[in-house]
């Protein structure tokens, strides 16, 4: 089963419903905003659990326990869109966390998560326990002040639409990082965090050959701005990837480092809400070409009666179809929960890429469903088709004129059964362009269509 899917919620910009005891929204889709507690939805674990079951208060002091399983079954026919070669794959795979969350005095807090993850018939015997058992988060909060917050541990990190920064949660093993995250919340409407994770440790501490200091490891480091005037909302960042794409310890090898500046904007007027993006990188690659790339995002929501509602978004990120000449314009999307935004098959990134998406939706406490359709080209025909999880799906072509990746329809639906349990299921085909054809260079895939499409059930307490 692949599980490189980067997925997200349609954040339509429509009201949610007020959180229940459960801090779980069952009409939202699997992959829903429920369990985030960092970047637009962070919570101290410094503060006491809401109300519910599995919490508990004494004085000072507070414990909460949680539980979550979910499990899918994802089918998949045609993926390297060459109709004669049959390729169709079926999996179940299912994902069990329990986590605990401690608190004293309001001013530290821990929490500590576990989570299985496992495919269905892949395993010979129920003895492998452990190999599928791994921590998604620990760590301690500190609230020394009333507007200021210390994270540190392994966290998730989620912001905006996910577009740049997501917690990955489609993926089973989902995404979180190791780090510091500091949060300043000067005024009401407003918060400040810096983050520094350590994605790849420094290597100097072990260079025997030379026994100096080297500029190793890889990082990810940000700054980012919460301004919520009213219903609006304004957000601006600076996100830095810095990558030393070797550990050899004999001499210093190129760095490739990348500054990602960039806002995002959201406006209700009336039954609208408009929401704009946009971002610019600069930087340097190991190969020592600079960085100019850039990406937008635009997206009008018209909330009509009944639960009713209209989207219609336009995306965009720069492509480089000449590659070495000393300038590298290919934006790159950093760690997006990325599905949502061009497509559910996952076979296109916010990487050179023009992307329209209309969306047709009915949203109520007792039942989401909406229709997306997806029309999809590249930026620079002539440059790499980017999946969502980054990978290249079709490599580039110098001497490629068609840019058209093709049209992909998402059918979806999520039906709660209780604040604790839900229902959701997909069905999707995506209908490949002249860029996906075969060249008689070898690059490419084909033209036959490809489906998609799952279904699972979500329980958490």
């Amino acid at each position: 089963m692949p599980a490189d899917a980067g997925v997200a919620a349609p954040d339509a910009g429509l009201p949610s419903p007020p959180p229940v005891a459960l801090g779980f929204d069952p009409s939202q889709t699997l992959w829903g905003p429920a369990r985030k507690s960092s970047g637009d939805l962070f919570r101290s674990a410094a503060a006491a659990p809401t109300e519910g079951p599995l919490r508990w208060t004494w004085n000072e002091f507070s414990l909460a326990l949680g539980v979550q399983y979910l499990a899918r079954a994802e089918a998949r026919d045609n993926a390297d869109l060459r109709g004669e070669v049959r390729d169709f794959s079926f999996g179940v795979d299912h994902r069990a966390r329990v986590s605990a969350r401690a608190s004293a005095f309001g001013k530290v807090g821990a929490l500590l998560e576990l989570q299985d993850v496992r495919f269905w018939g892949t395993e010979a015997s129920t003895v492998a326990l452990l190999p599928a058992v791994g921590v998604h988060q620990a760590f301690v909060d500190l609230k020394p002040t009333r507007w200021l917050d210390v994270r540190i541990g392994r966290q998730e990190l989620s912001y905006g639409e996910d577009r740049l920064i997501g917690n990955l949660d489609w993926a089973m093993n989902a995404r979180s990082f190791n780090g510091v995250f500091v949060r300043a919340s000067p005024l009401t409407n407003l918060t400040v965090d810096g983050f520094g994770m350590m994605l790849k440790p420094p290597a100097f501490l072990t260079d025997s050959i030379n026994n100096r200091f080297q500029n190793s490891g890889s990082y990810f480091t940000g700054l980012y701005v919460r301004w919520r005037p009213g219903k609006a909302a304004l957000d601006g960042y600076a996100l830095g990837l810095l990558e030393d794409p070797s550990t050899a310890m004999s001499g210093f090898s190129p760095d490739h480092n990348r500054l990602t500046l960039g806002g995002r904007g959201q406006l209700p007027v009336g039954p609208l809400v408009l929401l704009g993006e946009g971002a610019l990188q600069l930087g340097q690659t190991a190969q020592k070409e600079r960085v100019l790339a850039g990406a937008f995002a635009t997206r009008v929501t018209w909330n009509l009666p009944v639960g009713l509602y209209l989207l219609a978004e336009f995306d965009g990120a720069t492509g480089d179809g000449t590659p070495g000449d000393g300038v590298n314009s290919t934006f790159n999307h950093l760690f997006p929960t990325a599905h949502v935004h061009f497509g559910f098959m996952d076979y296109v990134a916010w990487q050179n890429v023009l992307g329209a998406r209309g969306t047709v939706g009915f949203k109520k406490p007792w039942l989401h469903a909406w229709v997306d359709v997806h029309h999809l080209r590249a930026w620079d025909a002539r440059g790499t088709w980017f999946a969502a999880n980054g990978s290249v799906f079709v490599a580039a072509d110098p001497n490629r004129t068609a840019d058209v990746m093709g049209n992909e329809i998402d059918v979806s639906v999520t039906v709660p059964i209780t604040q604790a349990l839900s229902l959701a299921g997909c069905f999707s085909v995506f209908l490949p362009g002249g860029m996906a054809a075969a060249q008689p260079s070898g690059v490419g895939r084909g033209q036959s269509v490809s489906t998609w499409g799952f279904v699972s059930i979500r329980a958490q307490l």
